[in-house]
Order: C-alpha cells, then structure tokens, then sequence
C-alpha cells in the first residue's frame, strides 16, 4: 500500500508539471488517455494487430528524444471502437500542446509513462482511473465530469437497479453512475444463469465531446463496452431528449446545478408537461425531461440544487405539479461540502411513476445534511455507514410506506405539502431534535454573540472610516 502511494504521489508530480505547459483541460485529456492506453495495449504482440503494445511504447519513451512523438502515435492507434463505444484518443486540441519541446515536458511524459508501468502491477486501470478523476475533481479541474463516489453510490442504492433494466444518464459526465449501476447488480446478483446477453443495458448522453471520451474510457475501463444499448450520445438533453426517443426503467442524473439556459426552438422534443421552466434555471427542464425519459414503471433519482426545493414562480408550479401527479417518492437533504467544485448545497429527488399502495399520496424526506465524514475544511465525504443509512430509510419506507425519526426523517401527506406552498426543503418536514440547554447556557451564548456582533460593528466602522479618507483624497 505505502509503495502504491509513493508512485501515485510521484505521478501527481509528473501531472504538475505537465499542467504547467498544457491548459487544465487538455492535461486532464492526455493523462486519462495514457491511463486508457496502458490498460488497452498491454497485450501480447499478436493481439496488438499492428499497433504498438504498451512494452513497446514504454521502450520508445524512455528512450526516445522525442517522447510527444511516440505518445502522439500510439494514442491515435488505439483509437477505435470497442464493443459499442467509440474512443477517439487522436484530439488535436489535446496532442497539439505536446510539440512544445521544452525539456521539462519531456521529462514529465517519461515519469508519466514510468508511474503508470509501476503503478499497473499494484492497481487495476479502472482504480487508477478513478482516482485521477477524483483528484481533478479535488483541483476543480473537470469536476463537471465527476459525482463523488459516496454520492454516486446513494443515488443508485435509492433506485435499486435489477438484472434487464435499462438505465439511463442524460448528463453523463465520467459514467460514474452507469459504472456504478453494473457494479451494483453485479454485487447483489452475480451472473444469472438463466440470463442471457448484460444484466443491464446502459444509455448515456452528453453535449460536451471530452465528457463522452471521459465517459467511454471509464466504461471500457470497467469492462462495460458490451453493455450498452448504443454508443453514448452527443445531442442535448434538454433539446432533443434522448437518443431515439427511447423510454428506461431507471435514470440517474447530476446535471449542471441551476444553469441558464435558452428554450429557443420550437421542435423541441422534450415536453414541459408540468409547465415552462425559467430560462434563469435548468433545474425542472432537467426533471422534466427525466421523467419524459421514464417507462411507465420508472424510477428515477436527481440531484438539483437546494434552492429547487423552495424557489417561486415556475418552479413553484411545477413542484405542485408532481406533488399533484404524486410521482414524487422522496427528498434527502446532503451534507454541504460534497462536490469540490460547487458549493452549492444539494438534494437527492427520488421519483417513481408507479407507486405501491401504501407509498401512494406521501413522499419521505430526509435530513441526511449533518451526515458523512469532515476530510478537510469545506469538504466532507459520504462514508458507506452514511450510504447505507440513507438508502436503507428508504428501502424500508417503500416496504413500509412509513418513517419518522426525529431529526433524520418523516413521511407527510400531499395535503402538508401543499400546505407549505410546496416547499419540498427536509428541513421544512423533519422535526428537528430538542437538547435542553445546560443551566446557564443560554446567557453564555447570548454574551458570546454580543461580543461578536460588537466586533462586527467595530470593523464596519474602521471600513467607513478607510472609505472616507479614500473619498476626500479624491
């Protein structure tokens, strides 16, 4: 472990330097790439079809004078299709930033290369791919294409994915979810005897072409490339729905928090059956077009910003609008500090289009924002205890139809609901938990907070002071 930890911190290196002579986007490209490529060409010669295997290009970069050149080269040949999903490694965005010749960059595709040969005798390439992502993630550098692990996992607990269900991300990014989705059924169900062909059949989708060749390389990486339905597709969501129109049993989405957008054309294939979302937010053209992708005993789980939960207007409309329809099974509150490159608090919605009986005509929330593990300031993680807590309240609620933890969770009726305006916020619908202060308490806060507060007002004043004399020096 402590030798895998070494050649990891020594590929960070190898990446820091390349950040320096590349743009973020790029780097993330190249590295993912080489990781793709180490995985694809460690192969017999025989198997390679002609192409360099990866002897041959670890060979040729540690000797070469001109390692850019041998990347540059086998990167292209191993572009192609594998299984249903096509990788093209050949970007010239990408391998055009490798011609700058300058040594510091030579040196850091050999140590590149090196830490890869190394670090593949002790790690799978879906591991190490896994982590890379997360450690942009953690550097905001193509945190878009990435959902932490915790959250990955929750999400898919909630829908409980079964052998034959087709599921569906319209905003793949990296496939986490997709990856995540087969590992589940895998762990629960094994290979089914009687089954024939994937357990799953696996869709995804995404405008952004370097989120697609993240996403590809991610599911060969996981051995996924058979288990699609297609190869991932390019259109937008939001415009065209889903790749021929298709209809899913489950659909897992993070799609970008709160984004504008623009509803300018008028084929626009995906419905707003609950009303026009504001172009100031994308949050409900996303449900919306979640729910349009659904078959009719779909389930689905989305992560929005917390302010879908309570914003006016529109927003408010089409929130009575599902709670009317009563496709809404549950809302959990996360903990701040989840996703590196946000931090806009969020919620996990769970929909399902065919409630059981006694699920009928209530939804469950969930107060989960005081759960997961403090990794560093600002930034916690959801450990398994917390995946399993939460999906686990509501595994039970959907056989039971009933939950109420104070603090934790509680099951209302669509009358409540509609009784606070549609405020869907778990805040708003647990009870919170009393703690009766120690004597004295009270008084001691209320000193603490005066103290603070007069703190605030001598800064106010010194400010108001610095901003006069910048004002009369003018």
């Amino acid at each position: 472990m402590q030798e895998t930890r070494s050649q990891l911190d020594w590929l960070w290196r190898a990446v820091d330097v390349l950040r320096g002579g590349m743009t973020g986007d790029a780097m993330q490209q190249l590295v993912l790439s080489a990781v793709f490529l180490r995985h694809v060409s460690d192969v017999p010669e025989a198997a390679a079809q002609g192409r360099p295997t990866w002897r041959d290009v670890i060979g040729q970069v540690g000797g070469s004078g001109h390692p850019e050149w041998v990347v540059q080269q086998a990167l292209r040949a191993w572009s192609g299709d594998y299984g249903r999903l096509r990788v093209d490694l050949d970007d010239d965005q990408v391998l055009g930033q490798l011609n700058t010749g300058a040594p510091r960059m030579d040196q850091a595709l050999r140590d590149l290369f090196a830490v890869l040969d190394e670090a593949g005798r002790a790690l799978t390439m879906a591991e190490l791919y896994e982590q890379f992502l997360a450690r942009f993630s953690e550097d905001r550098a193509g945190g878009e294409y990435y959902t932490p692990r915790g959250v990955v996992r929750t999400l898919v607990g909630l829908t409980a994915p079964a052998p034959g269900d087709d599921v569906y991300d319209p905003a793949c990014g990296s496939a986490g979810f997709l990856a995540e989705a087969a590992r589940y059924v895998e762990t629960r169900h094994g290979q089914l005897a009687d089954h024939i062909g994937p357990a799953l059949q696996l869709f995804g989708q995404d405008v952004n072409a370097g989120a697609r060749r993240v996403a590809a390389m991610n599911l060969i990486l996981n051995g996924l490339g058979d288990d699609m339905g297609r190869d991932l597709g390019r259109s937008d969501s939001l415009l065209y729905g889903s790749e021929a129109r298709e209809t899913y049993d489950i659909v897992l989405a993070n799609p970008p928090f709160s984004m504008k957008w623009q509803d300018d054309r008028y084929d626009r294939y995906v419905p707003w059956r609950y009303g026009q979302p504001p172009r100031s937010k994308a949050d409900f053209a996303w449900v919306q077009h979640v729910l349009g992708s659904l078959k009719p005993r779909g389930r689905a789980a989305v992560l929005l910003a917390n302010g879908a939960a309570f914003r006016g207007g529109a927003e408010q409309r089409i929130r009575a609008g599902l709670v009317h329809d009563d496709v809404l099974a549950a809302v959990v509150q996360l903990p701040a500090g989840l996703f590196p490159h946000t931090r806009i608090p969020a919620c996990v919605w769970v929909f399902d289009t065919c409630k059981q009986a006694h699920a009928k005509g209530r939804v469950l929330f969930v107060d989960a924002q005081d759960a997961g593990t403090q990794v560093s300031r600002g930034r916690r993680i959801l450990a398994e205890e917390d995946v399993a807590r939460i999906v686990g309240t509501f595994r039970g609620w959907s056989e039971r139809g009933e939950a109420d933890e104070q603090g934790w969770c509680r099951t209302v009726t669509l009358a409540e609901i509609e009784a606070t305006d549609f405020d869907l916020q778990p805040a708003r619908h647990v009870m919170p938990v009393t703690v009766d202060a120690a004597p004295g308490e009270d008084e001691r806060r209320v000193r603490e907070l005066t103290e603070e507060l007069y703190g605030h007002f001598a800064e106010a004043a010194r400010l108001e002071r610095e901003l006069r004399d910048v004002l009369e020096a003018l």
